[in-house]
């Protein structure tokens, strides 16, 4: 008679732990995760697709802008150290609204923004965006520091 009572709890216990696929698409993959090469290189225009721009920041006290918009591509590098005070400001704000824009603009399911940081706490963000990277080109290059493009 117990044995009436404890096959119908095993072929539950057996049933409740047994692997389960997921019905979610989250749009996640280990094996397809969006990547740059451009994040981290020497000259990371050459490595953007047409309409990305990228944003690196770090530790370094660099800011590195680079693009690949409208056929021209650019590499930018700011050393924040050299910078004064109102510089400092404007170049902070831009890199805060690309940042704000790319938050927006993430998904999960596409390669639309690419966010990679290395083991030395850089953060590199990469955008696809046309009217987001031009801002920040924008804003970068007007700034009295960046007139001269790192070659």
């Amino acid at each position: 008679m117990k044995i009436w009572i404890a096959l119908p709890a095993l072929a539950l216990l057996a049933a409740c732990s047994s692997e389960q696929g997921s019905t979610i698409n989250t749009g996640f993959s280990e094996d397809n995760l969006a990547s740059s090469d451009a994040c981290f290189a020497e000259t990371p225009s050459t490595l953007l697709e047409p309409g990305q721009t990228l944003l690196e920041t770090g530790p370094a006290g660099l800011t590195r802008v680079s693009w690949s918009l409208n056929g021209e591509t650019g590499d930018v590098i700011l050393a924040v150290s050299d910078l004064d005070q109102t510089t400092k400001t404007a170049m902070d704000a831009a890199n805060a609204d690309f940042y704000r824009a790319a938050g927006q603009q993430h998904s999960h399911t596409t390669d639309a923004v690419i966010y990679h940081r290395s083991m030395d706490g850089s953060f590199c963000t990469v955008v696809k965006d046309q009217p987001t990277g031009q801002a920040l080109v924008d804003a970068i290059t007007n700034l009295p520091a960046a007139t001269q493009p790192s070659e």
